[in-house]
Parts: structure tokens; C-alpha cells; sequence
């Protein structure tokens, strides 16, 4: 039976000031275990290092050997496409089979939907020999169906596998093992994530009731410093000479008796003690719980006289013979239309469609459900040129997602949750008044998805989103448009109140 093991293992980026990891210990087994935690603790890094993709500075990995790490990026395909593709050993057929992947789909990369570039990315990685296999984000951009697909072929696996997901269900249902990196604690339990999850819930409350009663003593001893410094600053004016008269030597004697006596060291001595404590008690505090204020608020007025904007009925090409035929559709203030979908259906090349045909100049926000390398350049480029103002407005909305913008914009290797946070907060600055969001929970940290929804839930514009997931799409859209396939191969789209 194969394990993976690590062993006092430390790591800090160059240009970070604290470490990621600092003297931490894991044993994996065979099956699958789940890494959990919010955009950038440190869960790819953790992947990487396995993989060896960064360097270790302290501690080793044991069992490391032989490893696969499907990243969670579609932009590019992997190094062994071509030859898993060629391969036609029983094997190869089966998972081509499983993960319903098309012939034609070698050389076409490019013009695959995300969800397409998915299940062939993790067809090629199940395809290698491997001690250790490494999924990060699987069900990214897959619909319902395609998960259950995924679930299926992951598995079959035999090896030592490590997951990292935000997809609840997924992880239920794979995993044995939960690993959570909350706070800078990596926190170890032998049970799938919903019970792990209910367990650190008690965990958090018990800590919680200990802030709460931190908080309480830490009043009591701030009033006693107070109390404290007032006395020792009254007996100071007391055992002061300042003032006395030269000739005056009875008031002189008695200063020097209560010298003598040392009333004034010992309240010296009792408020440096209480001082301490009060130090300690709040350096403490910060340790058990740092936890962000979470929810964006959308300020600013939206630009009414611009809705409601219509697109006539049409027919737009998506590959091939393919076509999207749809009918006049409407968007007006306050709603907020859910778009999903089978994958390949052409969602996100209608909403590019829908940009290029509406004009509303720069009243709007649009984010695609990947972004490139090059596109996150350019949005740290740009941050870097805002002024102190708007990146303070900024670091607050991307803390109230869940992450330290600071050190995100320090980071050499940010993951694709925190640019995609970083990005809405660069676009929410505009004070648009119309939100299109492509598969907006992609990469995202639960937590973090959380706090997006319920943020939406109060925006007073006019919101489109593509999205698979089911409770995200339930708990936002007040109409969605539902794109189906027909008989004749063209896809249609259906508007549901």
C-alpha cells in the first residue's frame, strides 16, 4: 500500500513575511483525502510542493516519486494530450468512454467549452501511471451531468489522492480524509468534509466563547490600568518636590518618609504587572480567532435611464454547422437572471455576443470565467496605478472576500480565487450598473461564495450570471434562461420566471 508522507515541512515565498507552512506533518493514504481552506492558506501551494513543482527549504516529503497534479487552469493543454489521444490500449478507450471525450476534440483545444477542456485535462491525468494523483478544482465549469461523470472516473482511482475543491458534494463523495488550513492551522481529520466541517464548527464555537470571555477580562483589566496609571500619576505629583519651598523642610521630610516607604514603586511595580497581562491577553486573542468582516455593500447610484435593454431574436454561430437560436430577450432593474446549461451549449459565447450588442460603455462589469496570465498582469498593472483612496476601497472589498489584499498583491503566485476576488473589486469601484458574471464561483473558497451571494442578493442593478451551481443559481436568479439542445443539433434558449 502506497503513502505520502510529510515531515516537518517549512516554506516561505521570497517576498513573504511570514511562512506558508512552518514545520508541518501529513500522512496521506491510498484513496482520497480533501485539502480545504480559503483562497491563498496555501492549498496549491501545497500541491506543488508535492509535485515538486517548488523547491522544499525544510523538512522532506516522503513518497513523492511519482506524481500527477491536474492544475485547475484550462487555459492550456496538457503536455500529453497528443499521445493519450493516440493511445488505444483498453484503459485509454475506457476513460475516453467515461469521460464521454470526442475524437475530434485532439487539435481543437481552443475552441472547447471549459467544461470540455475539464474532463479531457482530467482524462489525460488518469491516463498516467502515478503514485500520487493531485486534483485541484475538478468540477470547475462541469454541469450536473458531467459532475457525476467525474465523480465516477476519480474513483477509479487506486493511488494516494488529494483533492481541493469547493464542491461539497464532490467531496463527500470521495473523500476520507479532510485536511483544513484555517488561520495558519492545518487542522487533521479522519472523516469526509461534512463531518469534518461539523466538527471544526464546534471547534470554532468552543474558540469563540473563549474570545468572548478574553474580551470580557480584557475590559476588566483595561479599566484596571486605567485606575492603575491614574494612581501612580497622583502619587508622582505627591512624592514631586516641585513646588516645595526651599525653607519648607517638614513637607520635605514627609515626601522622603513615603519614599521610603515604597508606595510609590509598588504601584509602580502592580501596573507594569497588569500592563503585561493586558499585553499577553490580546496577543492571545489574535492567536485563538482572525476572522474578516465579510459582505460588500454597492454603493453609489445606478444609472436607470439605461434599462431595460432588450437583444431581438437571432441566431449566432457557435462551431461548425452548430447554432444558438434565441428568442427576444429583456433585462430590467433588479433582475437577476441565472444562465445554465449542459457545457458546449454556447452560454459564454452568447454573453459575448450580449456585450458586443448592448452599449453601455463602461456601465458595466464583465468577467470571464478564466483568466489569462496576461489579463492578471494587466489587472495588477493596473491596481498599481490607482490612487491611496481607491486602493484602500479596494483592500477593504477584497477582505470582505475573504483574503489579505496586501499580501495578494505582494504574492508572486496569487491563486485564480484571489485575482478573480481582486478583479470584482477593481470592477465594483466603477459603480456599475449592470453585473455579468461567468461561472463566478469558479476557484472560489466556500466561504468566499458565501459572502459573493449574499452581497449580490442586495445589489440594486441588474445582474447575469452563468453558473452549475445548483444552490448558488436557487438562492440568486429571479428568472433564469435555460439553454437546452434540439433534435436538429442547434441549441435554443428558454426564458423561466
Amino acid at each position: 500500500m502506497h503513502s505520502l508522507k510529510i515531515r516537518d515541512l517549512s516554506y516561505k515565498y521570497p517576498s513573504a513575511a511570514q511562512p506558508i507552512f512552518n514545520a508541518l506533518n501529513l500522512d496521506f493514504e491510498e484513496g482520497w483525502s480533501a485539502v480545504t481552506g480559503v483562497n491563498g492558506s496555501g492549498k496549491s501551494t501545497l500541491l506543488k510542493l508535492i509535485s515538486k513543482e517548488l523547491k522544499v527549504e525544510k523538512g522532506k516529503i516522503i513518497g513523492n516519486s511519482l506524481v500527477v497534479y491536474c492544475a485547475q487552469s484550462t487555459e492550456f493543454a496538457p503536455k500529453e494530450l497528443e499521445e493519450f489521444m493516440m493511445t488505444y490500449t483498453r484503459e485509454a478507450y475506457k476513460l475516453r468512454d467515461l469521460l464521454q471525450v470526442k475524437d475530434e476534440w485532439l487539435g481543437s483545444w481552443d475552441v472547447l467549452s471549459h467544461g470540455e477542456r475539464k474532463r479531457l485535462q482530467l482524462a489525460v491525468a488518469l491516463s498516467s501511471e502515478s503514485d500520487v494523483l493531485m486534483v485541484d478544482e475538478p468540477t470547475n465549469h462541469l454541469d450536473s451531468h458531467s459532475q457525476a461523470i467525474v465523480v465516477e472516473a476519480l474513483k477509479r482511482y487506486k493511488g494516494v489522492g488529494i483533492l481541493v475543491s469547493h464542491d461539497r458534494a464532490l467531496l463527500d463523495a470521495l473523500t476520507q480524509q479532510t485536511i483544513m488550513i484555517k488561520a495558519g492551522e492545518v487542522l487533521k481529520y479522519k472523516s469526509k468534509f461534512s463531518l469534518a466541517q461539523e466538527a471544526y464548527g464546534q471547534t470554532l464555537s468552543h474558540k469563540k466563547k473563549v474570545i468572548s470571555e478574553q474580551e470580557h477580562e480584557l475590559k476588566k483589566i483595561n479599566k484596571v490600568v486605567q485606575d492603575q496609571r491614574e494612581k501612580v500619576s497622583l502619587a508622582k505629583k505627591r512624592f514631586s518636590k516641585k513646588g516645595v519651598g526651599k525653607s519648607d523642610s517638614s513637607q520635605k521630610e514627609k515626601i522622603n518618609g513615603a519614599i521610603l516607604t515604597g508606595k510609590d514603586k509598588h504601584d509602580g511595580q502592580m501596573l507594569q504587572r497588569t500592563v503585561t497581562k493586558q499585553r499577553h491577553l490580546s496577543e492571545n486573542m489574535n492567536k485563538v480567532s482572525k476572522e474578516y468582516a465579510t459582505g460588500i455593500s454597492f454603493e453609489g447610484e445606478i444609472a436607470r435611464h439605461n434599462f431595460p435593454i432588450a437583444l431581438e431574436k437571432n441566431c449566432i454561430a457557435l462551431f461548425e454547422s452548430t447554432q444558438l437560436c434565441f428568442p427576444r430577450l429583456s433585462v430590467d432593474i433588479g433582475d437577476k437572471v441565472g444562465i445554465c446549461g449542459e457545457n458546449g451549449a454556447g452560454k459564454s459565447t452568447f454573453i459575448s455576443y450580449l456585450v458586443k450588442e448592448i452599449d453601455f460603455q463602461h456601465d458595466y462589469l464583465y468577467i470571464p470565467q478564466e483568466i489569462t496570465d496576461k489579463q492578471a498582469e494587466q489587472l495588477f498593472k493596473d491596481i498599481s496605478d490607482l490612487n491611496s483612496d481607491e486602493k484602500g476601497e479596494l483592500f477593504t472589498l477584497v477582505q470582505r472576500l475573504g483574503s489579505d489584499a496586501k499580501a495578494l498583491l505582494n504574492s508572486i503566485l496569487p491563486s485564480p480565487g484571489e485575482v478573480r476576488k481582486l478583479l470584482i473589486a477593481q470592477g465594483l469601484l466603477k459603480r456599475p450598473s449592470l453585473i455579468i458574471l461567468d461561472e463566478p464561483t469558479n476557484h472560489m473558497d466556500l466561504d468566499s461564495i458565501e459572502s459573493l451571494e449574499a452581497s449580490l442578493k442586495e445589489y440594486a442593478g441588474v445582474l447575469l450570471f452563468i453558473t452549475h451551481d445548483e444552490i448558488f443559481l436557487q438562492n440568486l436568479s429571479t428568472k433564469r434562461w435555460v439553454f437546452a439542445k434540439t433534435q436538429s443539433q442547434a441549441y435554443t434558449v428558454q426564458e423561466i420566471l
